[in-house]
Order: structure tokens, then sequence, then C-alpha cells
């Protein structure tokens, strides 16, 4: 078994090897370089690797994510190891290649393509997809959701239900408030702005997505989780949020998100199509589309809450992009007489 390292000083070439040689038999790594290292919430390490023998031509640039920052989240890395490991071999969803992906009970780290020097764009999130790119998302999403449709977890990997703990903080008196009349609160429609008329929508949206069937699901599908393969494809980074959640909110977050309002208006009921004709190819019971709809329609409550995003994790211009396009949705559809 490879064990996980502790820190970078035991990502050494006799490491790299045992990690690699689990997918691609014959690696042997000479050196270990490293170029470059990102500190944030979770550590990323851009890699240069030489080799003594590389049958599966492995590239030589790779990258690597671990949780060695103090503050950093072991249970995130480790459940995109798992991802990795155990549940991205089964599914149609475009990733970056995974190379090793090592975990243990609490810990993980995961090595993969420099998506980047494969020729691949990291999108800018505050720049709108093509309905096209839009349209190959969902398919993928569809596939990932109906493949543990009603399961909702890998084999392996825990039950992610979870809580809203993190939205229950967000939303505490004083917060609010001050994200309202603040920078990130421009675009919140007035029909939300008011926290105690707001909270009773939010946690029925809350209980909405507790009920089954649960699907297996990305987590954090917005555009900034996302990247543009070098053939113009659509595809998904940070698997470390994989939940079992309900389908509609990832769709809704991912769909609304990622398109213009004036493209979101014109091409969300095919799209929304799409998307349940691929969830029943996987094999789902997907819902009927009255049901879909309504319940689509209330989730742009949940990509609204984006403006309760702190400013020292997003910048305010990616904050504000997303809240616009949510807003207009909320207000296009009338959400809050959904509830």
């Amino acid at each position: 078994m490879v064990s996980v390292p502790t820190s970078l000083d035991g990502v050494t070439p006799a490491w790299l090897t045992d990690a690699l040689v689990v997918r691609k038999p014959g690696t042997v790594v000479s050196e270990v370089r490293v170029d470059d290292v990102i500190h944030g919430s979770l550590t990323k390490v851009l890699l240069a690797v030489d080799y003594d023998a590389n049958p599966h031509d492995i590239p030589g640039s790779l990258y690597l994510k671990a949780a060695w920052e103090d503050h950093g989240i072991p249970t995130s890395v480790r459940s995109e190891a798992v991802f990795y490991d155990l549940g991205q071999p089964e599914v149609d969803v475009v990733t970056p290649q995974p190379y090793a992906a090592v975990h243990d009970e609490d810990h993980g780290v995961v090595v993969m393509e420099n998506v980047v020097a494969s020729g691949a764009t990291i999108t800018d999130p505050v720049t709108p997809w093509t309905v096209d790119l839009v349209a190959d998302g969902l398919a993928q999403l569809a596939s990932l959701h109906g493949r543990w449709w009603g399961d909702g977890r890998v084999p392996g990997i825990p039950d992610f239900e979870g809580s809203n703990a993190l939205g229950a903080i967000l939303m505490a008196e004083g917060y609010w408030e001050s994200c309202v009349a603040g920078p990130t609160g421009i675009h919140v429609p007035e029909a939300f702005r008011d926290r105690e008329r707001t909270r009773p929508m939010v946690e029925a949206l809350w209980q909405l997505d507790t009920e089954r069937p649960l699907a297996f699901c990305h987590g954090d599908a917005h555009l900034g989780n996302t990247f543009v393969t070098a053939d113009g494809g659509a595809a998904f980074l940070d698997w470390g949020g994989v939940k079992a959640g309900h389908w509609a909110r990832e769709v809704c977050y991912f769909l609304a998100g990622a398109l213009s309002p004036d493209d979101r208006r014109d091409h969300e009921v095919e799209l929304l199509e799409g998307y349940l004709g691929g969830l029943a190819a996987a094999g789902a019971d997907a819902p009927d589309w009255d049901a879909a709809w309504l319940t689509y329609r209330r989730h742009f409550l949940h990509g609204l809450l984006w403006f309760l995003c702190p400013t020292q994790m997003q910048p305010v211009e990616i904050i504000n992009a997303s809240v616009e396009r949510f807003a207009l949705a909320c207000t296009d559809h009338d959400v809050a007489t959904l509830f």
C-alpha cells in the first residue's frame, strides 16, 4: 500500500514511482523537481518529473494536490482521491487525467495531468460558456448522476449527505445584512434582501435537497471548477466536494451559472430536457417534466446565495457575475412565489 505523504518532503522519486505504478506499471521516476507551489485552501504543486522508464508516456509536467496547509481540509483531498481511484473510471465525465490517487482513512493526495500543458483552457468564471459547452457539461453530469442514482455514493466513499452547516453560518444574523449592503449584494433582488423573509425559503430548499432519490454529485459545479479541453469540450475540476445530493441543485447551479441570462432564457428548457434524457439513458428513473421543471426553478435561490461568499474565497467580480445571473433567473421565474 502506498503511503500518503504529509508534506512536500515526502514526494520523492521513490514515492512517486510507487504511486504511479498502481495505474501505470513499469514506470520508474528518476527525479522530481518543484516548479511552483500554490498555497491556498489546499496545497497545489506543479512538478517537473524525469523518468528512467516511462512506457505509458506520462507527461513530464504533473500537478499534485494535497491538504498540507495549517488550515487545509484533509477530507476534501481524500474525497477527491477516492473519486479518482474508484469513481472516475466508471463514468463518462471529462476530468484531468489522474495518474495516482493515494488515500487512507483521513487524508489523500492526487497526482494528475497538468491540463494547461495539455492545451486546455481554465475557465474565466466571469465569461459565460456557450450553449453547446453547457449541453456537453450537462450530458456528463447526467452520466455521473445516473451511475449511482438512488445510492448517491461511489463504493468506498462514506455517505456525503452532510448538512448545510456552512450555509447556516453564512445566513447568521449580521453576516447576511453586511453582505446585502456590501459590494456583493448589489444584484440581490428586493424579494430576497430581507433575511427573515428569505430564510424560510432557503430552509425549505435545504429540506427539498434531502429528498430521495439522491445522486452522486460533483458538489460544486460552477464555472470556476471547469476547463475547456484542447478539442473544445467541457471538463470538470476539483472533485473534493463530491457528495450525495439532489440532481436539480447541481444542474441548476451549473446551467444558470454558466450561461449568459439571454442564453439561459432561450435554451434552458431544451437543456433541461436533454439532461433528463441523458439521466434516463444512464439507467436512472428520471423525474417527469412538471416535477423537474418546478424543482429546477426553485434552485435558482441556491445559486443566488453566491452573494454570501466571502471575498477572501472569491474575487468580488466573480461573485457578482454569478449573483447577477441567478438574480435575473429568480426574477424571471418569480422564485419567491415557489415556496
